[in-house]
């Protein structure tokens, strides 16, 4: 059984934050990009190229107005709720929990995203550096299935953007085990687990040098790491 000692970040332990109708907990901030960061021993710097997760919602029919991004690549994993995409790179886009949007800003776009009904739409939001300036602007959308991480960014084959990281995102049934033999950053979406002997449940972010996951029961992970 891995051993290694992991850090684990409780979402419930952060302020709750946000702006327009979207409710959110920054729990990776990199003080390569946000200066003040730094200071805060409470949240994660990130790895490599990985540089910002939030937790959140949109609140019932809001979410963000239109605005601007360039030169990052975020990825919108929505957990439940319907959200809604509209900006320079089309409207009209729907993604429905779970699922997964992949937006690459590039030479710059702007966009709105917003829940599409009476309920909270609950998501992740996470930011990466590209793998370099001046990319095309383009999105990708992803379905995740029960039992399987999808590669969502940093895969091979060009199934997704091209990265220095590799972001899967996905759902592990009770039994299964994943395992990462590198520095990582993981969040459990949905259910409980093990990590190296520990119990860690839906909020919950976790880094280390390498990592033994284990269900206790069905969950939702999302696992960062470089390429």
């Amino acid at each position: 059984m891995n051993t290694q000692p992991l850090r684990i970040i409780h979402r419930n332990d952060l302020p709750v934050g946000g702006f327009a109708g979207i409710v959110e907990t920054h729990m990776v901030k990199s003080p390569l990009i946000w200066k003040d960061a730094k200071n805060r021993k409470d949240i994660s710097h990130g790895l490599g190229d990985f540089i910002y997760l939030a937790s959140g919602y949109f609140k019932p029919n809001e979410g963000a107005p239109l605005h601007p991004h360039n030169d990052v690549d975020i990825v919108s994993v929505i957990l439940n709720g319907a959200v809604g995409h509209k900006g320079s790179l089309g409207d009209g886009t729907v993604i429905e929990g779970p699922g997964v949007q992949v937006q690459r800003a590039g030479t710059g776009m702007q966009h709105a995203e917003f829940s599409m009904n009476n309920t909270k739409a609950e998501i992740l939001q996470i930011w990466f550096l590209p793998p370099e300036t001046g990319l095309e602007p383009a999105y990708q959308n992803f379905a995740l299935k029960q039992g399987e991480l999808a590669t969502v960014l940093g895969g091979n084959g060009g199934e997704s953007f091209r990265s220095n990281m590799v972001c899967q995102v996905g759902y592990i049934a009770k039994g299964q085990t994943v395992d990462c033999e590198q520095p990582f950053i993981a969040m459990i979406t949905e259910g409980t687990a093990k990590a190296n002997g520990v119990s860690v449940q839906a909020g919950d972010l976790i880094e280390g040098d390498s990592l033994e996951l284990k269900s206790d029961d069905d969950f939702g992970l999302v696992l960062i790491k470089s390429k």
